[in-house]
């Protein structure tokens, strides 16, 4: 039976995620979180064909990026697991057993590392680059992002 899925703000899922890694003394920088993020979007799609997040991941220069939480977290701040706006996601067990696992599996790894490994050939960054009339700041689409996810390895 499929857990009954939701759909979060990627502000306040971003903060969540900070704040589980907070809690265990790993602190992420933006880069990370958003790297973190865009492996925890991917993980939904491919496993339950679910959108987790209000917001799109776009193509940035440095890879996939949510711009929302690009622009609107102070990642400079630490960020308590017991702050109101986590309420509801915090409730929800599935997206925090996730969003641990991917803490505890790629917080070790650098900023520069999961950058890379979001450019690699093939990507869904990649693929959503090389095609024709790309821009920046262009949704990455969902249906890249769900066929990678469904051959590598969360």
């Amino acid at each position: 039976m499929l857990p009954t899925l939701k759909q979060y703000d990627s502000v306040i899922a971003a903060k969540y995620l900070m704040a589980l890694a907070n809690k265990q003394g790993i602190v992420l920088n933006v880069t990370k979180v958003q790297k973190m993020l865009f492996i925890a979007y991917g993980y939904f799609l491919s496993k339950y064909n679910h959108v987790l997040l209000k917001e799109s991941p776009k193509a940035w220069p440095y890879g996939p990026v949510f711009p929302r939480t690009r622009n609107k977290i102070n990642y400079g701040t630490i960020i308590s697991i017991a702050d109101n706006d986590f309420l509801e996601i915090a409730n929800d067990e599935l997206v925090t057993e996730v969003f641990t696992d991917i803490i505890n599996k790629y917080s070790g790894y650098t900023a520069s590392q999961l950058s890379d490994w979001s450019h690699m050939k093939g990507s869904p960054w990649d693929k959503t680059i090389k095609q024709p009339g790309f821009d920046w700041n262009q949704q990455i689409p969902d249906n890249f992002i769900t066929n990678y996810f469904l051959e590598v390895n969360v």
